[in-house]
């Protein structure tokens, strides 16, 4: 297993680099292949529970590594808030369940993020992605338990403070996640291929399997 990639929504050119995201209706395994399932915040319809059911099962497969992404978002006209905090709650359920690592999105919606992380009492981390606050949000973050992951946008200065041995990196929606690599490297002054293998590290530890 080499994951470079903790998040991604297209497959990657060499399979087994990136932790692809995965819904109910396009559950598509590659051999040597990893991936997550969930139910995006922006695509709560009245079936949800019907794709939790999917998703449930789904997450059971050996080669699903992560729960999400799920999570909350106040910025577009989605499902009501408190909607997408009951979808959030049952996939939190989901990754205590099956023991695999929630991959989160939130936007504009810390506070009820960090609320519900104390209410549920999690033993699973959680990895907020595309994270594109500032070092005090990322603090208060990780105080509770809570990883980050860096993307194509991001605080420079964030970078910078983030110790080598958290960092968390992904390409999300981007084509290609070298490009992202090479300009982390550059913001913090270390050679591509050490931060590839470091990241490759933290995510082999997040992951807790053995490579």
């Amino acid at each position: 297993m080499s994951i470079y990639d903790i998040h991604s929504h297209y497959h990657p050119g060499r399979v087994g680099t990136a932790i692809t995201q995965l819904t109910a209706d396009t559950f598509e395994i590659e051999p040597g292949g990893y991936y997550s399932v969930g139910l995006h915040p922006w695509y709560i319809t009245d079936n949800w529970r019907v794709e939790m059911a999917t998703l449930s099962v789904m997450a059971l497969h050996p080669q699903v590594a992560m729960i999400g992404e799920a999570g909350m978002d106040k910025k577009v006209n989605a499902a009501p808030l408190e909607l997408q905090m009951e979808v959030f709650r049952e996939h939190v359920r989901l990754s205590e369940l099956v023991r695999k690592p929630l991959i989160v999105h939130c936007v504009k919606a810390v506070d009820e993020l960090l609320a519900i992380r104390r209410e549920m009492k999690v033993a699973m981390p959680w990895v907020l992605h595309g994270f594109r606050g500032g070092v005090e949000q990322w603090r208060q973050l990780s105080r509770a338990g809570i990883r980050v992951s860096i993307g194509e946008h991001y605080d420079e200065a964030l970078i910078r403070e983030i110790p080598l041995t958290e960092l968390l990196i992904e390409s999300d929606e981007a084509i290609c996640v070298n490009d992202i690599y090479e300009r982390v490297a550059a913001d913090i002054n270390v050679d591509a291929q050490e931060l590839r293998n470091q990241v490759w590290h933290n995510i082999y530890q997040l992951l807790n399997v053995s490579f």
